[in-house]
């Protein structure tokens, strides 16, 4: 998924208890963004991710993309 700030979404990610990583690692030539493997997730789970991962963005409550990535 694209972010800005690999690091802070990565974190807060992490304080909702969903393990992520920053892409950095895994990238050539693309922009900044975070790994999510879903294989294994169930649909209820999907939600609470999904969720949480616009929560951590700011899209919930209305923050400044600049503060996570956007």
């Amino acid at each position: 998924m694209p972010v800005r700030d690999e690091s802070a979404v990565v974190n807060g990610l992490w304080s909702y208890g969903w393990w992520v990583d920053a892409g950095a690692r895994f990238r050539l030539a693309s922009e900044p963004g975070v790994r999510i493997s879903v294989a294994e997730l169930a649909p209820a789970d999907a939600v609470r991710l999904a969720s949480d991962f616009a929560a951590v963005l700011g899209e919930d409550e209305g923050e400044s993309e600049a503060t996570y990535g956007g």
